[in-house]
């Protein structure tokens, strides 16, 4: 099979929504409380915030050159391989299966599900059964082709910008606030202001995660070389107004004090606008922004694993299109059922953590990888060349450094097991080469 084989059908707002929809997942309504128990200033949170969207616009960047210039179906799988060589890129591919994706996936999918059943007034028994659902009927969703996922895809992602763009507008109309707590202060969190700072921005960080997603699908992209940086940009650009809008109401409607102390912030503002029915207004948004982030995960996680299948004999099976939809069904089909196995196992916690320092060192060697492919193919065509080469790709890269040693040193546990993981890949890796 080739990238000819996939349907292109993408266009340039179809690639704006999958990374709203991924980034935009539940993170801005529960990270803030995090972020203020490391930052009590106002306008340093603001700052903070602003710091994160300001680092994923540099990888955007970076992303953007590469996704220009290898505009092919695999996305980090494709970079890296051109980069290193196909070892790595197996390892990313595999990481991704077992630990990056399908764990998220089951953690997203649990978030769903518990608050379906908030919603509905269900037993927490049917917790885990709405999960197991809602990756399966997404799962098929995309089987049945890429046109009724992106349809999927673009209505929820409409609806949930139209959700937070209203609780942003009505929350400041509604005068309950006080816009003294904007004043220029830099309190910090009970020592060292810079140390805190950086503390607060690797769950921002996390917050802004999921902007590259659009790559994964470059080969189902029309006109992929100039789609792809505009996507890019334009998605992460319009979630920093989002996100420094949200906080900016966190902030005028209560003080950092009290965001600290609760959990989800965005629901207490639900209650305190719409005291009657805030809670399930609340609820419905969360419940409708996680079905367009699963549906996204599945839509560019399973064209990484189907990009990996295309170079080694024992994955081959999952490089198989549907002759109606040219779908990768069978990637797509493994992909949900090792999701399902991790939401009924009911661990994915664990896997979560570990992925975090994997997803960091990925980062950096991708980005690294950009320098490294100027030099292999200087007579390349770039449609697009990353501004401030190549002092923005080694700022990108020292952070993600920084955050996988970060992530490393407060999990070290669940990071090895991570690596653990990671390093099962070679001998399985090895075999399939031997067996060509």
């Amino acid at each position: 099979m080739t990238k000819d084989d996939l349907k292109i059908v993408l266009g340039r707002w179809d690639s704006v929504a999958i990374v709203i929809a991924i980034v935009i997942g539940v993170g801005i309504f529960r990270v803030p409380s995090e972020v203020a128990t490391y930052i009590k200033s106002p306008w340093l949170i603001m700052v903070a915030w602003l710091a994160g969207g300001l680092i994923s616009l540099v990888g955007a960047l970076c992303y953007a050159e590469l996704a220009s210039t290898f505009p092919e179906t695999g996305g980090n799988y494709v970079y890296l391989k051109k980069s290193y060589g196909p070892l790595t890129a197996f390892l990313f591919g595999w990481s991704e299966l077992l630990v990056i994706r399908a764990g998220s996936l089951a953690a997203v999918a649990f978030i769903f599900a518990e608050y379906l059943a908030s919603f509905l007034g269900a037993d927490k028994l049917l917790v885990k059964p709405f999960a197991v659902f809602s990756i399966v009927l997404l799962g098929v969703v995309n089987i049945a082709g890429l046109r009724q996922s992106k349809r999927t895809q673009n209505f929820f992602v409409v609806v949930k910008l139209l959700a937070l763009v209203a609780l942003i507008f009505l929350g400041f109309i509604s005068g309950e606030g006080d816009y003294g707590r904007f004043r220029m202060s830099f309190e910090g969190g009970g020592g060292d202001t810079l140390y805190f700072f950086g503390v607060a921005l690797i769950p921002i960080l996390w917050t802004y995660g999921g902007w590259h997603e659009n790559v994964f699908v470059a080969g189902e992209t029309i006109n992929a070389r100039t789609t792809l940086p505009f996507a890019l940009v334009t998605g992460i650009v319009s979630v920093i107004v989002l996100y420094l809008g949200a906080n900016a109401l966190y902030l005028y409607l209560f003080p950092p004090e009290a965001i600290q102390r609760t959990d989800i912030v965005a629901a207490k503002v639900f209650t305190l606008l719409h005291t009657r029915y805030g809670r399930k207004i609340f609820e419905s948004v969360v419940i409708v922004s996680s079905i367009a982030t699963i549906n996204s995960m599945i839509m560019t996680g399973s064209r990484i694993t189907y990009a990996m299948a295309r170079d080694l004999r024992y994955f081959r099976y999952f490089n198989r299109l549907s002759k109606r939809q040219a779908t990768p069904y069978r990637a797509i089909i493994v992909l949900a059922v090792w999701s399902v196995l991790l939401v009924l196992w009911g661990t994915f916690n664990r896997l979560l953590y570990f992925a975090g320092f994997l997803v960091w060192i990925f980062f950096a060697l991708v980005v690294a990888g950009l320098i490294i492919l100027r030099y292999k193919y200087p007579d390349k065509k770039r449609p697009y060349a990353v501004w401030g080469y190549p002092f923005l790709p080694a700022a990108f890269m020292m952070v993600s450094f920084a955050l996988a040693v970060v992530s490393f040193a407060s999990h070290v546990q669940t990071s090895l097991a991570g690596l653990a993981i990671l390093a099962a890949g070679l001998p399985l890796y090895y075999f399939s080469k031997r067996k060509e």
